[in-house]
């Protein structure tokens, strides 16, 4: 039996905030087939096949995933002394890291991060390596807009431990398991349990239960810590994969609180008595559930992102007016216009068809 290494937490998982989201990161960056699967909403891990390499850790917006015995924290701690990554030295993969742990890993360093790209290529768990690229040119476009020398880059160095330097490679690789093969990070470790009870998930609040995302923490407090005027810089929405900036058509928002209502991390929110609805680009995780719940189609991206809103502000997005309706005395949001609510209008207008008909 694989060791199992990964961990799944169905209950940080953006489909339980909505079920039918759109997020498959994680089925679509598994390289070995049928590891991760959906049925219905529900994700389900196949641990007997997986290999531990980490690449569904380094995409999962929400960080329902992680890997027993890899610590993010401990690595960025070491690359001030060395700054290499390689899957044979000090990571599972380097796909187990997302864009912002690269960012928030150069500005940790103080210096380029090497990226050893050597095995990627001949990889027995298939290729991973467009997927490190995308992140790395996601990572070194921040790095470049923010005003920051250094980046992270790629080189085919094929480090070598000095257990690998005694033995051939290939009969190296004969000694693990299926779950261990080609992933030399794991044959250092120390040993961790391959049994973890199952504990049964309790039905989670989403409307008061959010998502506290660990990684956007490293990466806000590493882009604070540099001496830049974040407000003179913008980053394209459509160049960044884990974060946006919206805004609301208010002529269309009819303030039914369901986008903030399902929002995983928080980052939508309402304000002064639910008349606003309030968002905090720093918390946005870019899932898109607020967009896709949204039954009047009236949420929408920004084409830019401003860095000091990113990081320092809570915008208003929207803001009502409730008045009681004419017609069933239920508020809605008043826009100046008609003083019936929006489902008495429909009623209205199917009623004046029927007429028509009937003349």
């Amino acid at each position: 039996m694989a060791v199992n290494r990964l961990n799944f937490s169905f209950s940080d998982c953006v489909h339980v905030y909505y079920r039918d989201s759109s997020c498959s990161f994680c089925i679509d960056v598994c390289p070995v087939e049928d590891v991760i699967t959906q049925d219905d909403y529900r994700i389900s891990v196949n641990t007997e096949n997986c290999v531990s390499c980490g690449a569904c850790v380094g995409v999962c917006p929400s960080e329902a995933f992680s890997l027993s015995g890899f610590d993010i924290e401990t690595l960025f701690k070491t690359l001030k002394e060395e700054s290499l990554l390689s899957c044979k030295k000090n990571l599972p993969c380097l796909s187990v890291l997302s864009v912002e742990d690269i960012v928030s890993a150069v500005l940790n360093a103080g210096s380029d991060v090497i990226f050893d790209t050597g095995y990627c290529r001949d990889c027995f768990i298939g290729t991973l390596l467009d997927e490190i690229n995308k992140k790395v040119n996601e990572a070194n476009y921040i790095l470049e807009k923010i005003g920051v020398e250094n980046r992270a880059i790629t080189q085919d160095i094929c480090f070598e431990t000095e257990r690998e330097e005694k033995n051939n490679r290939r009969s190296f690789l004969k000694n693990f398991g299926k779950a261990a093969a080609g992933l030399t990070f794991w044959a250092l470790m120390p040993g961790i349990s391959s049994f973890e009870e199952e504990k049964e998930e309790e039905v989670k609040n989403i409307v008061d239960e959010k998502i506290n995302i660990k990684r956007r923490k490293r990466f806000v407090d590493a882009l604070s810590s540099l001496n830049v005027d974040f407000s003179q810089i913008e980053l394209g929405v459509d160049r960044i994969s884990f974060t946006s900036d919206k805004w609301i058509d208010n002529s269309r928002c009819t303030n039914c609180s369901v986008c903030y209502n399902v929002c995983p991390t928080g980052a939508l929110k309402a304000g002064e008595e639910r008349l606003k609805i309030l968002f905090q680009p720093k918390l946005c995780i870019k899932c898109r559930v607020c967009h896709e719940v949204c039954p009047e189609d009236c949420l929408h991206l920004k084409e830019t992102l401003n860095m000091g809103t990113f990081l320092k502000e809570t915008e208003v997005l929207a803001q009502h007016v409730m008045i009681p309706c004419e017609e069933c005395l239920v508020p809605f949001s008043y826009k100046g216009d008609s003083t019936l609510c929006p489902r008495c209008r429909q009623l209205d207008e199917e009623i004046r068809d029927l007429l028509q008909i009937g003349e």
